[in-house]
């Protein structure tokens, strides 16, 4: 994706690029992500990962991971549903089930702060 890319013109000005994932806007899905889905997952306020660079540079990594198994999932949904089920049942082997009711709770708290509404 190429959010707030910029380019070089030929009178030496940068200028935002102007393809139609560039155009979006500049508070949009990553930053939102990275604010909002990074510290509900976490379990931590982003305020607390800033202080520690690897766990800041593994907020933006989880974000950027998040916003492509999105992509993925609506691109390839019978996939990212058949990868999950194998996820789980992984888990469930060094897990128990109630352990795994905090993916249910992070992805009920992100859906509530990120609300989204489908537009065709």
């Amino acid at each position: 994706m190429g959010y707030r890319k910029t380019i070089e013109r030929k009178d030496g000005k940068r200028s935002g690029c102007q393809c139609r994932d560039c155009l979006l806007p500049p508070e949009g899905p990553p930053h939102d992500l990275r604010r909002l889905a990074v510290p509900i997952w976490h379990g931590r306020p982003l305020e607390e990962l800033e202080g520690e660079v690897e766990s800041m540079d593994y907020a933006k990594v989880f974000a950027n991971g998040l916003e492509s198994g999105l992509i993925l999932a609506n691109l390839r949904p019978e996939w990212a549903r058949a990868f999950y089920l194998q996820l789980r049942a992984y888990y469930l082997t060094t897990h128990t089930a109630e352990d795994l009711q905090d993916w249910e709770r992070s992805a009920g708290t992100v859906t509530r702060a990120l609300p989204m509404q489908a537009i065709s």
